[in-house]
């Protein structure tokens, strides 16, 4: 049956636990296999059944334990580390200051749209600060936000939207005066995330006067998929000028692309096309399945799922930073809250449905004192199969990803990881993904085990 254990593995104690080997070498096991994370060259070892019994004194291994203690990893017997949870502090904040948006993404995960469009929907009502119900915040109280997270320890912070340049305050303030302000506070990571259309030349050197960094949505490098997917004729256009201009005045740019399926023909030429610009860029974002992304049309196919998506093997690095992250809480959550126009607290952006509180009702400090505690010191441990690995404290998670995958059968805070395909049953890659069947027990499922293979031979 999945999950049971043998007799000797319940004597195990595998969960919420692991070792330490030496200053900084952690020894890390799961229900089958083990890893040693060497935090201070960040590399990740993988060991086996009878490595993981001779560091435990269950087996006599001496030559095995010699290699080991050669390499540096050994010094002494492995000393047991139960988890702790910190209480964290506030480090990242964003700013969403308004689900109003100039273009009408596709996929877009806050159903962002333009007022007018908004306006012909169902009940649509719009009366100043107040639009289907939703009372916004003003420029003051987003001015108080930011002083407020600030005095709580933030000192980076994100302005998005909707589109952030579409804003403006009671005063007719802009998203660029609330950076001044943020600046000025003392924040030492100020970032803009726009599709860059509403730019202006003056804006971009208040930008560079300000040292404030844009982060851009670039879907393709083909105009007319770009407009297709921003159902916005032109934006192509007016992203691309803005880049120039930013490039031109030595801005701080990255641009970014989320892979779906009217873009996946142009993953590659689109990465080229950044990289011939001069901007920074990642790997594509895959399609969350959130707001108007969980969309069966807009899931790229397995084959681009595969390439971009998902985990093939055991390719992990040790940071102490990120080591240290993940077993104290959630190594992407920890710290970092959204703020809604209207002043729902959330875990992140993508977080649509776990409001942990609202800034109208009670002060910042008062909405971080309960619920978002919790969901911050989340680990993996807490997350169905991924408990069960041994590269859980090295290995990143997403949790509205995970629940999102799950079609409603699982829970945020441990539907499984659905881009790994590790089986941590029997230690093996490759051969599949986790799933969660109607009644919320955790499958592995082979469907894609074809397209992997054919993947991993052509070495992409």
């Amino acid at each position: 049956m999945f999950g049971e254990k043998d007799s000797e593995e319940v004597l195990f104690p595998y969960r919420k636990i692991y070792y330490q080997l030496k200053e900084g070498i952690y020894f890390v096991p799961g229900v089958k296999g083990t890893a040693i994370c060497d935090t201070t060259t960040g590399n990740v070892y993988s060991i086996n059944e009878a490595g993981k019994r001779a560091l435990l004194g269950q087996q006599e291994e001496p030559d095995y334990l010699q290699q080991l203690k050669e390499l540096g990893l050994v010094d002494g017997q492995p000393q047991p580390i139960e988890l702790q949870k910190p209480k964290f502090a506030l480090d990242f904040v964003w700013f969403e200051l308004t689900e109003d948006c100039n273009e009408r993404c596709a996929h877009c995960y806050a159903n962002s749209m333009p007022p007018r469009l908004r306006r012909l929907l169902p009940m649509a009502q719009t009366t100043g600060y107040e639009t289907n119900g939703r009372v916004k915040l003003t420029a003051e109280r987003w001015r108080e936000l930011i002083r407020e997270s600030y005095d709580l320890g933030c000192r980076e912070c994100q302005f998005i939207g909707g589109e952030p340049f579409f804003w403006h305050g009671e005063n007719k303030e802009t998203m660029l005066d609330l950076a001044t302000y943020a600046k000025g506070m003392g924040y030492l990571s100020i970032e803009i995330f726009t599709n860059a259309t509403l730019i202006h030349p003056e804006d971009i050197q208040r930008i560079k006067e300000l040292d404030l960094h844009i982060a851009v949505s670039l879907y393709s490098d083909d105009e007319e998929v770009h407009d297709t997917i921003t159902k916005t004729p032109g934006s192509f256009a007016r992203t691309t000028q803005a880049l120039e201009r930013l490039k031109e005045a030595g801005v701080q740019t990255r641009v970014e692309t989320v892979l779906m399926r009217p873009n996946q023909h142009t993953v590659e030429s689109t990465n080229q096309f950044i990289q011939q610009m001069g901007f920074n860029h990642r790997s594509p974002d895959v399609l969350r399945p959130k707001g108007r992304g969980d969309n069966l049309e807009l899931i790229p196919d397995p084959e681009s799922l595969v390439k971009y998506g998902l985990i093939l093997g055991p390719d992990f690095s040790a940071s102490p930073d990120f080591f240290q992250r993940s077993v104290d809480g959630h190594n992407c959550l920890a710290g970092k809250i959204t703020i809604t126009d209207n002043g729902n607290v959330l875990p992140c952006i993508f977080s649509r449905e776990q409001i942990v509180g609202n800034v109208r009702q009670k002060s910042l400090e008062e909405v971080l004192e309960d619920k978002i505690q919790q969901i911050w010191g989340l680990t993996k441990d807490d997350v169905l199969v991924c408990q069960d690995c041994q590269y859980r404290y090295v290995c990143f998670d997403c949790r509205p990803l995970s629940e999102g995958a799950t079609s409603g059968n699982g829970k945020y805070a441990s539907a499984p990881y659905p881009r790994c395909t590790h089986n941590p049953y029997e230690d093996r890659w490759g051969n599949g993904t986790w799933k969660l069947d109607g009644n919320g027990q955790p499958y592995y499922d082979e469907t894609l085990k074809p397209i992997i293979e054919k993947v991993r031979s052509e070495g992409r």
